[in-house]
């Protein structure tokens, strides 16, 4: 995206209540719907005048956006979108990995039926964004049904770090969603079959079924990053 693009994009000015929290919001949604090119960079005075802000604010918004690896920051050269790699889509997954693998463990034993009720529930925003083709609102969904899976974990520090990588989870996912979507009967029979597992207690089946669905995932998101 080159400055005139930058300057024509559309970024929603900033509200005047809980003006920090607005504008890390913003530019978060922004960077996660496409609004900026990878490698990118973001200029702060540039920004605050866009969003109608100071630019403390938009450097608060930018240190936080680089503790979730939304940008990369750099001393003296500011904040640019990040070109993800192979790489880095293999630690977010290996890590994504050893979380949720802990969040069924720990699910399996502490889930209420509540919980569980609500994860059936998640499948519905899946179903009708699959419904609607959009792209956007199918990696929310998506994520959305994996929230369900920590909140029912019950396990505080693992939920916080769940947190700290859901940002680049959503990019990568979003990334592959924007090339292809997996078959309705996929996405919805893997999520489905989650929820079955979980609510029939059966650890081994779940740790598998976890690896299973978050490996498939991998693979058809490694296609897009050559070796």
């Amino acid at each position: 995206m080159n400055g005139e693009q930058m300057a024509t994009s559309s970024l929603r000015v900033a509200k005047r209540v809980r003006i920090k929290d607005d504008v890390l919001v913003v530019l978060r949604d922004a960077i996660l719907g496409g609004q900026f090119a990878p490698g990118e960079h973001l200029n702060e005075t540039e920004l605050a005048e866009r969003l109608q802000v100071s630019r403390g604010p938009v450097r608060d918004a930018l240190a936080t956006l680089s503790h979730e690896g939304l940008v990369v920051a750099e001393p003296h050269r500011g904040a640019t979108i990040p070109l993800l790699s192979r790489r880095d889509v293999e630690e977010v997954f290996s890590l994504r990995l050893a979380l949720e693998t802990l969040a069924g463990q720990q699910a399996i034993k502490r889930a209420s039926d509540v919980d569980i009720a609500l994860m059936a529930a998640a499948l519905d925003p899946i179903e009708e964004a699959l419904t609607s083709g959009n792209r956007r609102a199918i990696t929310e969904a998506d994520m959305g049904f994996h929230d369900t899976l920590y909140r029912a974990a019950h396990h505080q520090r693992l939920e916080a770090s769940w947190r700290n990588i859901r940002s680049q989870v959503f990019l990568c996912l979003f990334s592959r969603n924007t090339v292809a979507t997996t078959s309705r009967e996929v996405v919805l029979g893997e999520h489905s079959n989650l929820v079955r597992i979980l609510a029939d207690r059966d650890e081994s089946g779940l740790t598998h079924a976890i690896r299973e669905h978050l490996t498939s995932a991998y693979e058809r998101l490694a296609q897009l990053y050559p070796d």
